[in-house]
C-alpha cells in the first residue's frame, strides 16, 4: 500500500508498512469487438476515526467495469446512459497502477468512523470512563427501613 502516493496520504501513516491491495483484473472482447475490463479491488486501509480521533481499518471494496474507448475512436451517446460501465479512453499503455489507486480511493468513505466510539475528550480534561450505574436491588429494602 506504501507504493500508492495519494493512497498512502489518506491512511494512518503508523499502519501502512504492513498493509496490501488486492485486485483481479479481467479483460474481454465482446461480438461486437468492444474490449471490456473489470477491476475488483479489495484494502483494508488504516484511517483516522473522525468521531473519536483513534485509529480504524476500514475495508475498501470496489469492482468496476470499463469499456475501452482508443483515442480518436467514436462512440455514440447511447453508451452513456447505461451506468453498468465507464469508458476508459486508452492512448498508450494503461497504466494500471493508478486505475488501481483510483478504484481504492473511490471505495473509501468520505468519513471514516468506527462502528461505535467515545467522543474525544476536550484539551486539558481528564477522560473518566462511562459507568451505567444501575439501581441497587435493595434500595426498596432501604426505603422501607427508613419508614
Amino acid at each position: 500500500m506504501a507504493a500508492f502516493e495519494r493512497l498512502s496520504a489518506e491512511c494512518d501513516s503508523e499502519e501502512i508498512g504492513a498493509r496490501a491491495v488486492r485486485w483481479a483484473l479481467q479483460g474481454s472482447v465482446d461480438a461486437e469487438g468492444v474490449c471490456w475490463l473489470s477491476l475488483d479491488v479489495t484494502a483494508d486501509v488504516p484511517m483516522q476515526c473522525q468521531r473519536c480521533l483513534g485509529s480504524v481499518v476500514v475495508e475498501a471494496h470496489g469492482v468496476s467495469r470499463f469499456r475501452l474507448v482508443f483515442a480518436g475512436e467514436e462512440w455514440g451517446d447511447e453508451d452513456l446512459e447505461d451506468d453498468s460501465f465507464e469508458a476508459l479512453e486508452i492512448d498508450g499503455p494503461l497504466d494500471l497502477a493508478t486505475l488501481v489507486e483510483d478504484e481504492v480511493l473511490l471505495a473509501l468513505p468520505t468519513v471514516p468512523t468506527h462502528t461505535q466510539c467515545a467522543m474525544p475528550a476536550k484539551a486539558g480534561e481528564q477522560v473518566e470512563p462511562v459507568v451505567e450505574k444501575r439501581p441497587s436491588p435493595f434500595a426498596v429494602l432501604e426505603k422501607l427501613k427508613r419508614n
